[in-house]
């Protein structure tokens, strides 16, 4: 049988007193506790919206490219030079004009080779003198060789009848036979006065010839004295060689040069190319033969390709030479462009708008936003190559991803909440 015993009343009152106890030890540890709950929540970052710059991951082609700033230079320079001594008296251009080619660039003046020039005239009058009075007594020398083989030859013949005359009255015996012969070697001897006085034509033609071709050729070397003296006078108004248009000018007026001296530099104005300075960073994707397209600026979107790549950096860049496929007439060498060569094409890339700072092949740490809106979340993203204004995004986020792409480097917290 079960005794039932009271409860001594120190006993109750020991027991409610660690109830007691236990309940203000919870209290005062909510009470500790709850501050630091309060401060963690507190050191979530609270963002504007308005201030982010968001993007959505989307599938699509991506062109990846590298741009750079550059000028259009001239792929031809003409150095226009002096072929002769002389002073400068004009200068009718200046750096940056246009020229066609014969346009005066400069006008010299050589008193020496214009004397030089006239007196090379004067004796070319004199030698074509002459070689006139040559061909004149060429022609009258002729005459007169004729004149004396004719009378010759009349003598020739008349003493031939007379000998014919004599042997027909020596053989009737009415001239003695001195009379006769005299007249046979009379007559023998005016057909040889006839013969000689015919060759004698000949000679005096080919001798007057003679005297004709070396006055002609007296006239033929001074005519050609005289075109090299001209030519050296022309010389002193020294003319662009090509269009272009004039990069420098060397000289000033009343300066004296010699022949060889620089007077100007013309640059073809229809042979330009652009020369990118690209980063080093960026220039190990570029290769010969990659398309380019130019901006311009305000002269319009020029089309080229890689012609050739530096072989060393200068100052972090690498000059990238991009030919181009047409001019406008409206550019000019040394005009500031600004270039884009096209690397390849993705025909299906996960790509977003390129985050600040973000390099090609890199992996960075990305805020993606809840659905929501309210928070963002930070998560890693590993990018490969892209173009200035977007990346592809090889692991990290999928199609339909809002990000933020600004600066966030001045937030160190894993949560962002979004007002």
């Amino acid at each position: 049988m079960d005794i039932v015993r009271a409860t001594p009343r120190r006993t109750v009152a020991l027991r409610y007193a660690l109830y007691a106890a236990a309940s203000v030890a919870l209290v005062a540890v909510a009470f500790f506790a709850a501050p630091s709950l309060f401060s963690r929540a507190e050191r979530v970052p609270v963002v504007e919206r308005a201030t982010l710059l968001v993007d959505v991951a989307r599938r699509g082609p991506l062109v990846r490219a590298v741009r750079a700033a550059g000028t259009l230079v001239p792929d031809h320079v003409q150095v226009v030079a002096t072929a002769a001594d002389g002073v400068v008296d004009e200068l009718p251009i200046r750096p940056g004009a246009r020229v066609a080619a014969g346009d005066t660039i400069a006008v010299l003046s050589n008193p020496d080779l214009e004397a030089a020039a006239i007196d090379a005239s004067a004796q070319l009058d004199a030698a074509r003198e002459e070689l006139r009075s040559a061909r004149e007594e060429a022609s009258a020398a002729q005459l007169d060789e004729d004149a004396a083989y004719r009378t010759a030859l009349a003598e020739s013949k008349r003493a031939d009848e007379e000998a014919r005359s004599y042997t027909a009255l020596h053989a009737s015996g009415l001239v003695g036979d001195l009379s006769y012969r005299e007249t046979l070697i009379k007559a023998d001897e005016n057909r040889s006065l006839a013969g000689i006085a015919e060759r004698k034509i000949g000679v005096s033609a080919a001798d007057a010839s003679a005297k004709v071709a070396a006055a002609a050729a007296r006239v033929a070397q001074l005519q050609a004295e005289l075109d090299a003296r001209r030519a050296q006078v022309a010389t002193l108004v020294v003319r662009a060689g090509s269009a272009g248009v004039v990069q420098s000018v060397a000289v000033e007026r009343g300066q004296r040069v010699q022949s060889g001296t620089e007077i100007a530099r013309v640059a073809a104005a229809r042979d330009l190319k652009a020369v990118l300075q690209v980063a080093e960073s960026d220039v190990r994707g570029i290769a010969p033969g990659m398309p380019a397209t130019i901006d311009a600026n305000g002269s319009g979107i020029l089309t080229g390709r890689v012609a050739r790549i530096a072989p060393a950096a200068q100052s972090g860049v690498v000059p990238v030479d991009v030919t181009l496929t047409a001019v406008r007439p409206s550019v000019r060498p040394d005009q500031s462009v600004d270039g884009t060569i096209e690397l390849a094409r993705v025909r299906d890339a996960l790509s977003i708008a390129r985050p600040a700072n973000a390099a090609d092949d890199t992996t960075i740490a990305l805020y993606r936003l809840t659905a929501d809106g309210a928070h963002a979340a930070r998560t890693t993203v590993r990018l490969a190559g892209g173009s200035l204004d977007r990346v592809q995004v090889l692991a990290g986020l999928a199609a339909g991803d809002t990000v933020i792409v600004s600066d966030t480097s001045a937030y160190d917290a894993p949560l962002l909440r979004i007002q």
